[in-house]
């Protein structure tokens, strides 16, 4: 379990990484701020990423969620109740797996997203997220 855990602090670590730069103005993988959204939010008239922070407090949250990984493999000590470790795992690869099957069922609003944000959730954004969900399956299965 700990390559199990460490591949998904790595992998959130970058992701709440980059949410951070995009927090304080970088464009990258973008050369305007207009195709970033595009590429990485995919939400149909949005003209202005949202604020910094929002972005950094998603940053964080993903951040933790790969700290808990970490916790769930007992590779680190957090100064938290015992039944918030299973509660936790299990409720982070409810959470990753809504959000890699969401893209595949295309209800409601996910349905109508813009391009390039529509293939690279389908080919990249989602299989990660359901990846990364069944890493936390695997570590809730393991306590």
């Amino acid at each position: 379990m700990t390559i199990v855990a460490l591949s998904i602090f790595i992998t959130l670590s970058a992701v709440a990484l980059l949410h951070a730069a995009w927090a304080f103005g970088v464009l990258w993988p973008a050369r305007d701020e207009q195709t970033l959204i595009n590429t990485v939010i995919g939400a149909p008239g949005m003209s202005k990423m949202p604020g910094a922070g929002l972005t950094l407090a998603v940053a964080a949250g993903i951040a933790s969620a790969g700290v808990f990984a970490l916790w769930g493999a007992r590779l680190v000590a957090l100064p938290l109740p015992d039944w918030m470790q299973p509660a936790g795992l299990l409720g982070l690869a409810i959470i990753f797996g809504l959000r890699g099957f969401s893209t595949y069922l295309a209800l409601g609003p996910l349905g109508a997203r813009t391009q390039p944000f529509a293939r690279l959730d389908r080919q990249f954004y989602a299989p990660l997220c359901l990846l990364i969900g069944a890493g936390f399956v695997a570590l809730y299965w393991r306590l």
